[in-house]
Formats: C-alpha cells, structure tokens, sequence
C-alpha cells in the first residue's frame, strides 16, 4: 500500500515537471513575440536596409555581365584587326619584293613635274601660285591611284601616256621643243597629264555600256564616242584615242599653238601618233610607249 502511494506522488511530480517545463518553454516564446513586437520598426528598417544592399549587388553583376560582354566584343574585333594587319604586313612585304621598276620611275618622275590639268592663263603662260597648287595636289591624288591600281590589280579603264623624263628631253633634237627653256618639262608633263585625264573620262564612260550611259544622262556622248571608235577601227587591234574636242571637254583648255608644237616631239618619244579620218584629226596612243 505504500509502495502504491510513493509511486502515485511520483507520477505527480513527473506531470507537475512536464507542466512546468511545458509552460516556460511557452513563456520563452511570449518573451521572443514580446521582444519582437517591441523592435518590429527595427527588423523593418533592418531588412530594408539589406534589401537595399542586395539591389546594389544585383545592378553590380549586371554591370559586370554588361562589361564582360563589350570585352567579348572588343575581344573580337581585335581579333579581326589582327588578321587584316597580318593580311596587310603580308602584301607589304610582297609589294616591296615585287614593285615594278617602272613604277617607282614614274612615281619619282612625277615627283617633279606638276601636272593634271595645269590651265594656260596667257601666251607667256604665267600661272597663279594657287593654280599651281591646285594642280600638284591633283596629280599627287593621281599618283596615288595609279599605285593602287597596279599594287592591288585593279583594271585600268585604258592605257594612258607615260611622263617624260630628263633623260628623254635631253635627247630631243631642240628644234623640236622651240623656243621654250626654263619649265619645258614642266609643261610637256603637264600637257601629258591632261591627256590622260581626257582619256580616262572617255573610255570611263564607254566602258559603262549603252544602258548605264542612258542612267547616267551620258547616252548622247557615248554615243558619239562610239561613232569615233568605227571611224577610225583598224581590223588587227582596238586603238586607243582622243581628239582635240576631247581633249577641250575634259580639261576646259584648248589644245592651242604650244601644245601643238609638242605633239611632234611626243610622237619622236613614241607616246602617240597622228591619225586622220574624213577631216578630224585622231590622237592614237602608242601602248608600248
């Protein structure tokens, strides 16, 4: 019997313990909510405050995702620069094992000699100091094509006159040159520069083709240009020319009594030739010239 009353009392201290646990671990939490109710503007300001801070991060990845990416891209392009510098090392170097001779004679040539439509102002021929830039620039600018087309084989609309050099006047019998010393080669390559513009726009508008010359408002020239072509036709080989009219049209100068007297001694340097057709005079280049 007093066995089965201790173990009662023991039973009820062991619930009583239960319940007393039970409600302090209730009581912890009420502490937790209290405290949390209490401070709940604090959390808010806490959290917004790490809200604000994980926003920053995020706009600093995109930034760098942005940036990583021009870097591809940067990446790329200089990788195709590359290539075109290599591309262009190769071709210089090969251009300076295989430049013609004749090229660089021409170039120095030129270097010397003013040209490109220089105008004749009076019968003295005194030109302005303006007009005399104008024309070393322009024959600069013509230099410069002549390169291009044959360092990078672009078609030539025709062949044209090659300059004279010292040499070649040098050899001339005098007569030939008339009375002309101080600038005599100056103005034959002057003369000669015209020559080729006046060729150059010629056969530029033949070489468009009926249709092209009818777009362009050209239909009436080259028309005309064409006619040229069967007038003065040799059955062996296509000649290349022009005529004083051509020569007028381009260069807005008339081919007068000084560039006359050079035609001869053009035709002594094998330049040129002089063909006549139902009355109008032809000037046939030579191509081997």
């Amino acid at each position: 019997m007093i066995d089965e009353n201790r173990l009662t009392k023991q039973n009820e201290n062991d619930n009583l313990e239960e319940i007393i646990n039970e409600q302090f671990e209730k009581l912890l939490e009420l502490n937790s909510a209290t405290v949390l109710i209490k401070g709940k503007q604090n959390i808010k300001d806490e959290l917004q405050r790490v809200r604000e801070e994980v926003s920053q991060l995020g706009c600093g990845i995109n930034e760098m995702k942005n940036q990583l990416k021009r870097m591809r891209e940067q990446n790329c392009r200089s990788r195709e620069l590359l290539k075109l510098v290599e591309t262009l090392d190769k071709r210089i170097l090969h251009q300076e094992k295989n430049v013609p001779p004749e090229l660089i004679q021409g170039y120095q040539n030129a270097k010397v000699s003013p040209n490109m439509l220089g105008c004749t102002v009076n019968s003295t021929h005194q030109l302005s100091e303006q007009m005399q830039s104008s024309t070393k620039r322009i024959e600069k600018q013509e230099i410069v094509k002549d390169c291009k087309r044959t360092l990078f084989n672009e078609p030539e609309i025709c062949p044209t006159i090659s300059f004279i050099t010292e040499e070649e006047l040098n050899k001339v019998p005098k007569y030939m040159i008339g009375r002309q010393t101080s600038n005599t080669l100056e103005t034959i390559n002057n003369f000669i520069s015209g020559i080729n513009q006046t060729l150059i726009a010629k056969y530029t508008i033949l070489s468009l083709g009926k249709a092209a010359a009818q777009k362009k408002g050209e239909i009436n020239l080259y028309l005309h240009y064409k006619k040229q072509e069967l007038d003065i036709q040799e059955e062996n080989r296509y000649l290349y020319f022009f005529t004083a009219e051509d020569y007028y049209r381009q260069t807005k100068t008339k081919i007068d009594k000084t560039k006359l007297n050079l035609i001869p001694a053009l035709r002594h340097w094998g330049r040129l030739r002089e063909c006549r057709v139902k009355n109008e005079l032809f000037y046939v280049i030579l191509i081997n010239n």
